[in-house]
């Protein structure tokens, strides 16, 4: 056996890597460039690595019925899943009228093709199998096998195994996001022993050398928790394609016929942020099918196109993601909001009612216009789920519509929960940190610039009015401010709701880890928690949605009321 040949044909075989190999044979798979082009990057990299691993591709041509397509196409992923794996599932637009709707699925298996073909071929199912170049075998024998497999013991586990996918339970990666916090946290502490050498004598070069140590540890362990925090994210395409279902599904049900138009579908977020925004989301959109979108004969009345329109888009905007759902249907009537509210009893009829506070009411539990509940907008339950749902993902909701024109709900949310920043501030003699989620800005003010409307304390924010809350009052704190003596307002969100909380003092941002403050202090409203600074000082984190709440609904309950807790 040559073994300067040997390591040199390992040595090109790493070199080359079996990705390369896999993508090379992708380009030769006979399958329509089209779809290929439309696959997501999960989707090839499932392709590829089937094609490494040796298996058949196929591609399964499915027809069905509009009335059961859901079920039908259920049963033949069921089946699939038997014997092999569904890659991708693609509507087509090659659909007769007697079939109604279409779908190619391209599947990656063991079995061949008389077995794949005799499990779901049919009138309706047509498979066909995708053909690559394989790889060829050496076949050996005997003592030449035994020899293979004598020198195969003494390579490197890292050339026996060349897969690059790992499988690692998503709370394991939570454990290790977790030890990084309180990595910073120690970070932050020797930052802090540095600058107190600084003061000392003698020791100024070994203050200087430790935060140098101290700058380096910081820029490593930022890399580690983005790294880590990337694993975790998943393109938001999954819940676009389980929604645009849905909206199919829907549809039907209804009556109306609907175009639906995707964006943004690669745009990532934080898998458990997947799951947990998809129930509001599918709210919103029966919210839109059912008192939005208007049947045909509403919609040619109106002078629209008889086919109604939801866009479903999703953008990164720094640390966070906006998902954006549209309808081009009745708009809000605001009238009617007020003529509802006014029924209800919840202001009176002659009380003047801005937009903005006609949205709010949107959010109030049991609120609807509409005459009749039905299954599609969900029984009667109310946008006040949606944001409660939103509050506790660190999210925010906004609503834009027209009457006539249509509504776009805009909602916000952190990429990911797992990181949390927090804004430090200072409010009388006691420290508080602020979730960096919830911050959308600040600003500094004078008593001048606040105005007093119904008996509540406002201040102007760009043609808007933006209620503020006195955190010293709220917890009951002494002022220590002068009647005309600047202070600074930050602007925090919460669901559908915006309010500044007026504080003394910005002490800048630091990476924090929530801790529990134990079950004594627990049923304390507006106490997120607690942290530790570098300077080794116990600081509480604040509620953010809890205090809107207590500021904009006026708790008055005297044993949950917040307190200091100084």
């Amino acid at each position: 056996m040559d073994i300067a040949k040997l390591l040199s044909n390992l040595e090109n075989i790493l070199k080359k890597g079996p990705e390369d190999d896999a993508r090379h044979r992708l380009e030769e798979l006979d399958l329509d460039p089209n779809i290929l082009k439309v696959l997501t990057e999960y989707e090839t990299h499932r392709l590829e690595e089937n094609i490494r691993l040796g298996a058949n591709i196929y591609e399964v041509t499915a027809g069905f019925n509009l009335e059961t397509f859901d079920k039908d196409l259920s049963d033949i992923n069921s089946t699939i899943s038997t014997f092999g794996e569904v890659i991708t599932t693609l509507p087509t637009s090659g659909a007769s009228p007697d079939v109604g709707i279409e779908f190619r699925l391209i599947i990656g298996t063991k079995e061949d093709y008389s077995y794949v073909s005799s499990l779901l071929s049919s009138n309706r199912v047509k498979v066909k199998e995708m053909r690559y170049e394989r790889k060829k075998e050496k076949k050996i024998k005997g003592e030449e096998r035994e020899e293979a497999e004598a020198q195969t013991e003494d390579l490197p586990s890292s050339v026996k195994s060349l897969s690059m996918t790992v499988r690692v339970n998503i709370n394991r990666l939570d454990k290790l996001l977790n030890i990084v916090g309180e990595l910073l946290l120690n970070k932050a502490i020797i930052s802090h022993i540095s600058k107190d050498l600084r003061n000392m004598q003698g020791l100024t070069d070994t203050a200087i050398e430790l935060e140098k140590a101290a700058r380096a540890l910081d820029k490593k362990l930022n890399e580690l928790q983005e790294g880590l925090t990337e694993v975790r994210m998943v393109p938001i395409s999954s819940l676009f394609d389980r929604l645009t279902r849905m909206i199919r599904k829907l549809s039907r049900e209804s009556g109306k016929i609907i175009d639906i138009r995707i964006f943004g579908e690669d745009t990532e977020l934080d898998r458990l942020m997947v799951e947990e925004i998809a129930d509001p989301l599918m709210h919103i959109i029966r919210n839109a099918i059912d008192h939005g979108i208007e049947s045909q004969e509403e919609r040619i009345k109106a002078g629209k196109k008889e086919i109604g329109t939801i866009k479903l888009s999703a953008m990164q905007k720094g640390n966070h993601v906006v998902i954006e759902v549209e309808d081009d249907g009745s708009g809000i009537d605001f009238k009617k909001v007020k003529e509802k509210a006014v029924e209800k009893g919840l202001i009176g009829a002659n009380t003047p009612f801005t937009e903005k506070e006609a949205i709010d009411l949107l959010f109030t539990p049991g609120f609807s216009t509409s005459k009749t509940v039905t299954e599609i907008s969900g029984r009667g339950v109310g946008l006040d789920v949606v944001r409660k749902n939103l509050v506790k993902l660190n999210g925010i909701i906004d609503i834009e519509t027209e009457v006539k024109k249509g509504t776009k709900f805009m909602l916000t949310l952190p990429i990911t929960l797992m990181i949390l920043k927090a804004l430090i501030v200072q409010v009388g003699s006691e420290i508080y940190a602020l979730p960096i989620n919830s911050v959308s800005e600040s600003m500094r003010i004078t008593s001048r610039d606040i105005q007093t409307v119904e008996r509540r304390e406002v201040i102007k924010l760009r043609e808007r009015t933006l209620p503020i809350l006195r955190l010293d009052e709220a917890f009951e704190m002494k002022s220590r401010r002068g009647s005309n003596e600047k202070v600074y307002v930050v602007v925090v969100g919460s669901g559908s709701r915006r309010i500044g909380f007026v504080v003394d003092s910005l002490l800048g941002q630091q990476e924090i880890v929530i801790k529990s403050i134990g079950k004594a202090l627990s049923s304390i409203r507006g106490i997120a928690g607690a942290t530790e600074l570098g300077s080794r000082k116990t600081i509480l984190v604040l509620d953010v949605g809890v205090l809107i709440e207590e500021a904009i609904e006026g708790y008055k309950g005297k044993e949950e009321r917040i307190t200091s807790l100084a």
